[in-house]
């Protein structure tokens, strides 16, 4: 095929050549996982990955912290434009963003203008939004962040006030959903993987924990149909949890028991009726890297579990050997809730999404074993460093 007929919306230079694609899609071993991941997700990946730039470059413009051919470090940026310093943590994603892209460059530690062109805003947006229309709202999320920038970066609001205030909830529902192929790639690999632990007569019983909006249990109810015995929508928000029981309940199959709960993963399960030893699969999309403690939640989830059963993460996974910015953290490093998390060395080396060797160590750590990414993020990350999507699987012992 062609590059033309893949690749019909823009120059070469713009987009990886479909040659490239495909080199991807073939560093993907796993036939039925490679076919969620089609030349269209990933021309729209890309196209997102430059929208970033475009927007990274449009915040340190409008808060005067562009650099100049002297340079500009972070901690010089904090000083003259009085950042506050836990505001220091997305500043710093800004400048190794536009790094990593070329459009700044390194000079020992500061960061200089670099070769590459700054991307078109209006224009990268247009081009999202002409491919991929249930994508286009992470441009309203984006600008949302262009434009609140200043107050942001002077702390007179927090970024959960910023993007969680009430007249954004409109934008979140459209991100976190099935239409927006750059997020709901997550559910489908989630999906398959929970699939692959199906008993041979059916039956299996899931506990969702922080489900959101509910299009990760839309997608895994409608794949697995009648092969679901009970499924457990869990979330704390409310605002979120009445749209994710309505979304669960409308994708379950008749035979389907559909439960829901208000759960926070952060105290004891069991103490908000999740007793012991009752899942065969515990489940969770984007939701466990934002645990202050990770291995409490880890630990409960696995208290949960039947012997012989699973937990399934799908997430974005950072690959192990590639320390580079990942475009989605973004909008999530101006969370707190993603950003104040307690670290370790090996398990948990920073806040935000893990590598597949943090994810190991975590899950084993709790008693958890067996742990396979599907797909293998670290060996495609050989081919293709901007792939980042995974489900982590880890079995309780029988």
């Amino acid at each position: 095929m062609s590059d033309q007929a893949e690749s019909p919306y823009g120059q070469p230079e713009q987009h990886p050549k479909a040659a490239e694609f495909a080199k991807l899609r073939a560093a993907i071993a796993d036939e039925r996982v490679r076919e969620h991941f089609p030349f269209r997700f990933l021309a729209a990946n890309e196209t997102f990955a430059r929208l970033v730039d475009a927007t990274a470059h449009r915040i340190l413009a409008s808060i005067g912290a562009l650099p100049s051919t002297d340079g500009i470090s972070v901690q010089q940026a904090k000083q003259e434009l009085s950042i506050p310093w836990r505001r220091t943590i997305p500043l710093h994603f800004l400048y190794e963003k536009l790094s990593d892209s070329g459009i700044l460059a390194r000079d020992g530690g500061r960061f200089v203008p670099g070769p590459v062109a700054v991307p078109v805003f209006d224009d990268v947006a247009a081009e999202l939004a002409a491919r991929e229309p249930g994508a286009a709202v992470a441009v309203e999320i984006l600008q949302t962040l262009i434009d609140e920038a200043k107050k942001f970066f002077a702390g007179e609001a927090t970024g959960d006030e910023i993007l969680f205030a009430p007249a954004q909830l409109p934008l979140w529902l459209k991100y976190f959903s099935n239409d927006n192929l750059l997020y709901s790639i997550n559910n489908k690999v989630g999906a398959e993987a929970l699939s692959r632990l199906v008993p041979a007569d059916g039956g299996i019983e899931i506990l969702e924990i922080g489900g959101g909006c509910g299009s990760g249990a839309e997608q895994v109810l409608r794949t697995l149909g009648s092969d679901v015995k009970r499924y457990r929508f869990t979330e704390v928000a409310e605002t979120f949890a009445r749209h994710g029981e309505k979304a669960a309940a409308a994708a379950a199959s008749p035979s389907t028991t559909v439960e829901s709960a208000r759960i926070d993963m952060t105290l004891p399960w069991a103490a908000q009726g999740v007793e012991p030893g009752t899942f065969d699969a515990v489940y969770a999309v984007n939701c466990f890297h934002v645990a202050p403690d990770l291995d409490f939640v880890v630990a409960e989830a696995a208290k949960a579990l039947k012997p012989g059963g699973a937990v399934v993460v799908s997430e974005c996974v950072r690959p192990t050997k590639l320390a580079r910015p990942i475009h989605a953290e973004i909008i999530f490093d101006f969370l707190d809730s993603f950003t104040d998390v307690i670290t370790d060395p090996v398990k948990r080396p920073t806040h935000g999404f893990l590598t597949p060797a943090a994810w190991r160590a975590t899950f084993e750590a709790a008693g958890l074993g067996d742990v396979t990414i599907l797909p293998d993020v670290d060996a495609i990350a050989e081919e293709y460093p901007d792939f980042v999507v995974g489900a982590v699987i880890a079995r309780a012992a029988r």
